[in-house]
């Protein structure tokens, strides 16, 4: 499967904006399994992991858990 999420530093900043501004429930379901039962919680701590290690590829799996987030939430 191709990963089709943008990891330059203009679109990581703005998914992190949109992570700290958007409206989000306080639990959601991204797969059945994964049940996530604090999103605020998640996605700090998502958060934390890219700005203190970007742009390691290691932590890209960060960004990708907040565009699926974002997928979610806003119904793509």
């Amino acid at each position: 499967m191709k990963d089709t999420y943008n990891y330059d530093e203009e679109s990581v900043k703005a998914l992190i904006e949109w992570a700290e501004n958007a409206e989000l429930p306080s639990r959601i379901r991204l797969t059945e399994a994964e049940d996530i039962i604090d999103v605020k919680c998640y996605v700090r701590a998502n958060i934390y992991d890219i700005k203190e290690h970007y742009p390691d590829p290691f932590y890209n799996p960060s960004i990708k858990r907040l565009y699926r987030l974002k997928e979610l939430v806003e119904g793509v």
